[in-house]
């Protein structure tokens, strides 16, 4: 499974890491993660450290695993938790909807409403959702452009991560296709 979503990742244009079998070494890939997808348990070992270490840096992440009975810590539960049976489609998803930002701490304590911290994320996510380079660099631009003329009416409270998300898949289904070209 691991191999299959690293191709499937990968082909859309993604920079994969791995898959690793240890806790060490997913460990030497934490700062260089731009969003994760952990099986649970690693050889015995559990990944919450890595789940920590990815939500202190704001960085989306789903548990995924073939065990039920795990519990995952409250202050994780924020994430998605997918079975193994999950399609592709299904990660993709819950890497990269919005809900999948949230973390339950507020964005100033993250530094998610920094603009420039979430590029490199929004330039993933359109990657992710187009396949093509250029044509996932104007969909951040167009995201961007639209968020400005819409910056008045962001709705209080809401990050900005989930505010520029929703935009970019908005963008996405209405006029991605013509992006390619």
């Amino acid at each position: 499974m691991a191999d299959d979503l690293a191709k499937f990742f990968g082909d859309m244009g993604a920079v994969i890491l791995g898959p690793v079998a240890t806790v060490e070494q997913a460990e030497r890939h934490t700062q260089a993660a731009e969003a994760a997808i952990l099986d649970i348990d690693l050889k015995g070992r559990r990944v919450f450290p890595i789940a920590d270490e990815l939500m202190r840096r704001n960085v989306p992440f789903v548990f995924f695993s073939g065990y039920r009975d795990i519990a995952i810590p409250e202050h994780l539960r924020h994430a998605s938790s997918l079975s193994k049976s999950a399609t592709r489609t299904t990660v993709f998803d819950a890497l990269f909807t919005p809900q999948s930002y949230r973390s339950g701490a507020r964005p100033e304590e993250t530094g998610s409403e920094d603009i420039f911290a979430l590029l490199p994320k929004l330039r993933l996510a359109a990657r992710l959702l187009l396949g093509d380079v250029s044509a996932s660099d104007r969909l951040v631009e167009r995201t961007l452009e639209r968020a400005l003329v819409e910056v008045e009416t962001k709705p209080t409270g809401q990050a900005t991560a989930d505010w520029l998300s929703g935009i970019m898949a908005e963008i996405a289904r209405s006029c991605g296709s013509s992006l390619l070209h």
